[in-house]
């Protein structure tokens, strides 16, 4: 794994995928920062900015199972507290998420009218969720949900310790999925969607891990990159993301 300072830079290697991580002071904004980069560590090609750095530190493995995987370099944003470093990093995001646990709920909204300012893609990950919360949560107003992570005593002792917290039964490779393609499609769609370029990258939800590797070897015998990524989900074990060779366009 790769550190850089924390010097923006316009997005211009298309090979990459930028994601930020915003938010206010104590929300667990860089604890979820450095449990994303961790587990991109462990499957493709990621550089952090920012104080997950200080966190995180394991090496990148490339494609661990096997499989060429979807070949995208990531870079993991994990933003200062507040509006305003949000703003300085936004022209160089793919995707941003913000994160806020359910008593800031209400300052989710100043971020949301930033992404819609710079045309972003935002989506809310919640912190010190307890299952009380599911009502307000459903209520909410406000940017797509990608990702709640319950109270946990156990993250907050990790991350004073300078370790990253290790997760039970619980992955955050949905918010990878999100942050490339949230819309879903089913499997002959999806490789029409690629095969006729309507879409760069898509999403099928599958049932089990037979069908995701069954999948895979067909995108990938239609000439594509496609990789399997979990969920929380209780309906469905997880995605196939399917993506074209060709390098994405700057946008």
């Amino acid at each position: 794994m790769s550190s850089q300072s924390l010097n923006q830079q316009p997005i211009e290697d298309v090979s990459t995928h930028r994601i930020g991580f915003v938010g206010e002071s104590d929300v667990g904004k860089t604890t979820v920062a450095t449990l994303v980069a961790d587990r991109l560590s462990n499957r493709s090609r990621v550089s952090v900015l920012g104080a997950a750095v200080e966190v995180v530190d394991s090496e990148s493995v490339d494609h661990p199972d096997g499989r060429p995987g979807l070949d995208i370099e990531w870079t993991v944003v994990d933003a200062n507290a507040g509006p305003e470093p949000f703003e300085r990093w936004a022209t160089t995001l793919d995707t941003a998420f913000v994160v806020a646990t359910p008593d800031t709920l209400d300052t989710v909204s100043t971020y949301e009218r930033i992404a819609n300012r710079f045309g972003i893609d935002l989506f809310l990950i919640v912190t010190r969720f307890t299952d009380t919360d599911r009502a307000q949560l459903r209520a909410f107003d406000g940017p797509e949900l990608a990702e709640y992570f319950y109270e946990d005593e156990a993250i907050s002792t990790a991350m004073d310790a300078g370790e990253t917290p290790a997760l039970e039964d619980w992955t955050v490779e949905a918010i990878l999925i999100e942050a490339l393609q949230p819309n879903r499609l089913d499997p002959d769609t999806a490789l029409n969607a690629l095969e006729t370029g309507q879409n760069s990258i898509v999403n099928v939800e599958i049932s089990d891990r037979q069908q995701a590797d069954s999948l895979i070897e067909t995108f990938e015998n239609a000439g594509h990159r496609a990789a399997y990524y979990g969920c929380n989900c209780g309906n469905h074990d997880g995605h196939v993301i399917a993506r074209v060779r060709e390098k994405r366009q700057v946008r």
